[in-house]
C-alpha cells in the first residue's frame, strides 16, 4: 500500500457529522455494523456515543484496508443544478442509482475502466444499493477461480467491497466454490486469504457444516486445514 495515502481519501471512512469536521469513523469497525444503514444516511441518533468514542483525525495515514475513494459523478445521473456547487447530496436516493451506465466499462477490456467500474459499484453496494450489489456478486462469480497473482488480487479487492454482507447465501457459496476449487499457491494466496478473512466475519451456524465438510474430504494442505478449522473454531484463530 502506498503510505501516502490518508483515511481521508479511502471509501470505508465516513465524516463523523453533517457540518464541517476534521473527524470521521470508519465503516470497517465491526461496531458499527448494527448502525450501518443509520450511518449511511447521517442518522447518528441510535449511535451518538459511539461515533463520539471511535471517531479520529481522518487525516491520519491509511491502514492496511485502505481502499480509495471512489466520487460518483453525479452528472451522469441528472442530478446538478445551475452549477455543480448546488449539488445536495442528501437529496440523492443512493439505494435506487442506476447501475445500467457502468455495466459497459464493468466488463470492458480496458483494466482501468473495470477497476473504475468495480469501485463504483462498491460503493453504491456500502451505500445500499442492491442492484449494485447483484451486479457485482455476478461479475464476481462470472470471474472463477484465480490462477494469476493479478486475477488473486482483482477478486481480493473486489470482495472488499461486500463488507457487511456477510450474510449474503449467494455470496457465501461462491467463496465456498472458490475454497474448494482454487489451486492453493503463492499466486492465489492472497485471494484464499480474502475468502477465509470473509468467512471468518460471517455467521458460524452459515460457514461451519460446509468448511467441516472440506475438511473431512481431506481437500486442504496442512496448513490451509488449519486456517479453515481456525474459521470454524475462531477461539483457536490463526493466520494464513
Amino acid at each position: 500500500m502506498n503510505n501516502n495515502f490518508e483515511c481521508t481519501d479511502c471509501e470505508y471512512c465516513l465524516p463523523d457529522s453533517e457540518g464541517p469536521t476534521s473527524k470521521g469513523i470508519c465503516l470497517l469497525d465491526p461496531e458499527f455494523e448494527p448502525y450501518i444503514e443509520e450511518i449511511m444516511q447521517f442518522d447518528f441518533s441510535n449511535c451518538h456515543y459511539l461515533i463520539q468514542k471511535k471517531s479520529f483525525d481522518f487525516n491520519c495515514r491509511a491502514c492496511s484496508d485502505f481502499s480509495p475513494a471512489e466520487y460518483i459523478e453525479m452528472i451522469d445521473f441528472g442530478y446538478f443544478g445551475e452549477k455543480e456547487n448546488d449539488l445536495d447530496m442528501q437529496k440523492i436516493d443512493f439505494k435506487n442509482l442506476p447501475v445500467e451506465p457502468y455495466l459497459q466499462d464493468l466488463y470492458s477490456s480496458s483494466g482501468s475502466k473495470r477497476q473504475e467500474a468495480v469501485n463504483t459499484l462498491g460503493s453504491l453496494t456500502i451505500l445500499g444499493n442492491e442492484k449494485a450489489r447483484d451486479v457485482l456478486l455476478a461479475f464476481l462469480k462470472e470471474l472463477g477461480p484465480p490462477e494469476t497473482l493479478e486475477q488473486a488480487g482483482f477478486k481480493a479487492e473486489t470482495l472488499r467491497h461486500f463488507h457487511g454482507h456477510e450474510s449474503n447465501q449467494d455470496l457465501l457459496e461462491l467463496l465456498f466454490s472458490d475454497l474448494e476449487n482454487t489451486v492453493s499457491n503463492n499466486s492465489t494466496r492472497q485471494w484464499i486469504t480474502a475468502i477465509l478473512n470473509f468467512l471468518g466475519r460471517a455467521p458460524l451456524e452459515r460457514i461451519d457444516n460446509r468448511l467441516q465438510s472440506m475438511v473431512d474430504r481431506k481437500i486442504f494442505s496442512h496448513r490451509l486445514k488449519k486456517r479453515v478449522l481456525s474459521v470454524i473454531d475462531p477461539m483457536n484463530r490463526e493466520y494464513y
